[in-house]
């Protein structure tokens, strides 16, 4: 948390004082979402393997995820 905050001052300009007193959970949300998409994006160009790409799934394997995590095999 300390970091998000240092990321939110630092990106914004602002004392983490400052951050603590003004930022509310979107802001938050919004930081750590674009903190998260920015590492996935640099992860990719360097050949990293991301934790979770979308286009790995196809319909099927999703129901059936579905249905093995509602105990339906």
């Amino acid at each position: 948390m300390i970091m998000l905050i240092d990321t939110m001052a630092e990106r914004y300009g602002m004392l983490p004082s400052q951050v603590m007193q003004n930022a509310n959970t979107f802001d938050i949300f919004v930081t750590d979402t674009a903190i998260g998409y920015r590492n996935y994006i640099t992860d990719k160009q360097n050949g990293k393997n991301t934790a979770y790409n979308p286009s790995d799934y196809n319909q099927d394997d999703l129901l059936s995820i579905l249905k093995e995590t509602r105990g339906e095999s």
